[in-house]
């Protein structure tokens, strides 16, 4: 594995620097300068600048970065446009030269007018790097990438760097799935519900950018031991526009509609989600039992999961901007959906010499409906003083989620032999206040200090009831006490940050903060009559350190400790026995895990749009959450979160963008980790190398035609008690692009040469070893219909509530 990653290393460099040099030669027409409004002088990040010809057509697209500058080398010699325009600013319309005697064009400072002034609309037809470096972040530009359309948002974080998703729809960042998901800066509680679910209810169109931030600083919430991802959304900037996508496909049909309206100083932007998407599983375990490392047993099952999820979601954002000074913001987002788990299994249990001593058949009918929605008010002040503003935030959170099964147990000859039914209503509501302010430290700017304080009140609970039939009346169902019960939760978190920015122009950038937070927990089961309080603060320290070593050059070193707290569904005690044989549980007592992450960073980013990123990382989990299963002594296996393991994970990053040829361009992931899982409780101690690559390679052709190529292929991985074997995704997309109707048409197909992906999960102990094979249906076929009409679409840039402060992955019941 090493030998191959490292020729894969030493080609890309070798690759890279050819087109370097080749590129060196050429003469570098360069187009560059600086953004800032004309009241406050305060830079503009993400102001749009477009680069027309005489035709008033657009030849190159650039956006304005978080110090107001922009750059383009998308040019050759002549005259030129340049458009730049920004929410709540009036365009401007410059003309400029290129020529070989003056192949650099600065414009310097150009200021943007608060007040609105509607000029003609521009098509953008220009091109972005897919990814791109800012310190303690990378950014993937999904609304480049052809095969997004018509997917999910899964199928968009899937190419983003660093991350991983699996066939199952699981998000992990080098490794680890304990990280926060935000859209568009704010906290999400139907991602929080369920970070897979909520990702398919979302249409990868929707996607402008993702922001994978791998050191978050002190003004996150504590939570993400892994790190942050940001799902930037577009928005709309003209006066009315808008687009319409139908996608329609052997796996899912969508129906995505979004419309935005901005009319002098509001924004109004809507967006509404259709969605229906078949998942199929096919798995296979294999169990034996141990005593004395002899076998006493085995159980084998074979079980099939065919189900159809139908939801929706929608939301809509207004923004209100009176003057250059002011913005209020208010969005609300709702969703609704069904999502079942049925399955039917065939289960076979032998005895030590493999002898056939028992086989039944069983079914399990799930009804898991889910809704709620988000509420979020925000206003942001900016003050005379350039740099220096104030945020003031609520939100409130409401949703309810329903698991109820019927599980049924049947005889070679079809005989009732046992049933069981589990009704289960879970409610969560909260609210959130968040203040923030910046406060320049010199004339420039460049040096800020920034601190906020934040209350976060939570409280949910579970009701849940189980009945079961005995041996010898199966027919009739009697409650069982032991296993019913209502759980009630409250978990309020408070905390306060600082942190201080410093910028000098002689490269060197600081960022370095602290976060003190307080979580106070109550939880009670009232018929069991149990309960317990638990009270803990932590400390957060955060620290970045970034050299600039000239205009394409760049060191980041960055240091960061964080926190994980379990949620409400690691907590929830009602135990999940749809399959007798495995079941799953919650548990009421689990601790908070700390981590700590340090990271060191080279960014390679040229004007000849070439993008290298070198990522070292070392990073230690301590009271580690992990999944623990345990055999009882009649053979059934148990699955709890337990604070019992602690693991280190040290590795490399590496992600690279360039082009091949004039409109083909490519772009890689790779990573290689070292992971150690160590629990003393268990008596466990487990390491291994882990690696991963994908590739993406994506070609303009002539008629407004485009392909692409991708594929990802993932090693195996350790985990705390065994292991994941490797496994592969790939998919190939067409689009075709019909300027004059505003249409776009694109085929993507995944995995034509292969019905299901496979991976199997090896668990391991000293009283059992378990294989369990996974099959998921992947091979597909979609077709994606795009209509846009009106102007420019953008990202939306209002600051929202983030609450990262749950590790939070959703299991039934």
């Amino acid at each position: 594995m090493n030998k191959y990653y490292r020729i894969y290393t030493v080609f890309s460099l070798l690759f890279c620097s050819h087109i370097l040099v080749g590129q060196a030669s050429k003469t570098p027409y360069l187009v560059k300068g600086n953004v800032s409004d004309s009241t406050t002088k305060k830079t503009i990040e993400f102001a749009t600048i477009s680069i027309l010809d005489a035709e008033q057509k657009v030849i190159a697209l650039t956006y304005s970065d978080e110090n107001g500058n922009f750059k383009s080398s998308d040019i050759s010699e002549g005259s030129y446009f340049i458009n730049l325009s920004f929410v709540g600013y009036g365009q401007k319309n410059l003309l400029f030269k290129i020529s070989s005697q003056k192949p650099v064009f600065d414009f310097g400072n150009i200021l943007l007018n608060s007040r609105v002034n509607q000029l003609q609309t521009v098509t953008v037809t220009g091109s972005k790097q897919l990814v791109e470096q800012q310190p303690g972040m990378l950014i993937y530009n999904a609304e480049k990438d052809i095969s997004n359309n018509g997917g999910t948002a899964a199928d968009v974080l899937r190419k983003a760097p660093i991350l991983n998703v699996d066939a199952a729809g699981n998000v992990s960042m080098r490794g680890n799935s304990n990280l926060r998901i935000l859209i568009n800066g704010k906290y999400s509680g139907q991602m929080a519900r369920s970070p897979g679910d909520a990702l398919n209810m979302m249409p990868a169109g929707s996607i402008k950018s993702v922001e994978v931030i791998t050191s978050p600083s002190a003004r996150y919430d504590a939570e993400g031991a892994a790190g942050v991802i940001n799902i930037i959304t577009k928005k709309g900037q003209q006066s009315v526009s808008g687009t319409v996508e139908v996608v329609g496909g052997n796996l899912e049909q969508a129906i995505n509609p979004r419309l935005s309206v901005n009319r002098d100083k509001w924004n109004i932007n809507s967006t509404l989600h259709l969605h229906r998407f078949r998942n199929k599983e096919l798995t296979e375990l294999d169990r034996t039992t141990l005593e004395n490392g002899r076998p006493t047993g085995r159980l084998y099952q074979e079980i099939t999961k065919d189900n159809t999820n139908p939801h929706s979601s929608g939301d809509i954002q207004i923004e209100y901007t009176p003057d250059s000074l002011n913005l209020f913001n208010f969005s609300v987002n709702g969703w609704l959906g069904r999502w079942p788990d049925n399955s039917t299994q065939r289960n076979r249990r032998f005895s030590a010499d493999d002898a056939l001593l028992e086989e039944y058949q069983q079914s399990a009918t799930t009804q898991a409906p889910s809704k709620g929605f988000d509420l979020n008010l925000g206003y942001t002040h900016k003050f005379r003083k350039p740099g220096e503003e104030l945020y003031l935030m609520a939100q409130h959170n409401r949703s309810t989620d329903d698991f109820n099964y019927i599980s049924s147990q049947t005889g070679l000859e079809r005989n009732l032999l046992f049933r069981e039914t589990n009704d289960n209503r879970t409610n969560n509501n909260e609210w959130t206040f968040q203040t923030d302010y910046i406060l320049p430290l010199d004339k420039s700017g460049q040096h800020a200090l920034e601190t906020g304080l934040k209350a976060i009140l939570r409280n949910g609970g579970t009701n849940y009831n189980v009945q079961e039939s005995s041996d010898s009346n199966p027919d009739v169902l009697v409650p069982i006490g032991s296993r019913s019960d209502q759980f009630d939760y409250r978990q309020d978190v408070v905390a306060a940050y600082g942190q201080l920015k410093l910028k000098w122009k002689n490269g060197w950038a600081l960022h370095a903060g602290a976060r003190m937070e307080g979580t106070f927990l109550e939880g009670k089961q009232r018929i069991q009559n149990t309960s317990f309080n638990n009270e803990f603060w932590n400390f957060v320290p955060s620290a970045t350190l970034f050299r600039k070593l000239n205009a394409n050059n760049n060191l980041t070193l960055s240091y960061t400790k964080r926190i994980s707290r379990p949620s409400l569904w690691d907590l929830n005690p009602n135990a999940n026995s749809q399959d007798q044989n495995n079941i799953t549980v919650g548990n009421p007592r689990l601790r908070p895990e700390e981590v700590n992450q340090t990271e060191f960073t080279y960014a390679l980013q040229t004007d000849n749009d070439v993008f290298l990123n070198f990522s070292l990382f070392t990073r230690k989990t301590n009271n580690s959450i992990e999944s623990v299963v345990s055999i009882g002594d009649n053979g059934v296996a148990t699955t709890s979160k337990q604070n019992l393991a602690s693991n280190a994970q040290h590795g490399l990053n590496f992600s690279t963008s360039f082009p091949i040829l004039p409109g083909w361009k490519f772009n890689s992931n790779a990573n290689v980790r070292y992971a150690k899982f160590q629990s003393g409780a268990l008596n466990i101690s487990n390491d291994g190398i882990a690696w991963g690559i994908n590739l993406n390679s994506s070609w303009k052709l002539p008629k407004n035609f485009s392909v692409q190529v991708y594929g990802d292929y993932d090693a195996k991985s350790v985990t705390l008690q065994g292991y994941e074997s490797s496994w592969l995704y790939y998919s190939f997309s067409a689009k075709k692009e019909i300027p004059s109707k505003k249409l776009t048409v694109t085929l993507t197909t995944v995995s034509p040469f292969g019905q299901y992906i496979s991976r199997t999960d090896v668990v391991r102990a000293s009283d059992f070893n378990s294989t369990l094979n996974n099959r998921y249906m992947m091979r597909s076929v979609r077709l994606s219909l795009n209509w846009e009409f009106g102007g420019l679409i953008k990202g939306t840039q209002s600051r929202k509530i983030s609450n990262d402060d749950q590790k939070n992955v959703k299991s039934g019941g």
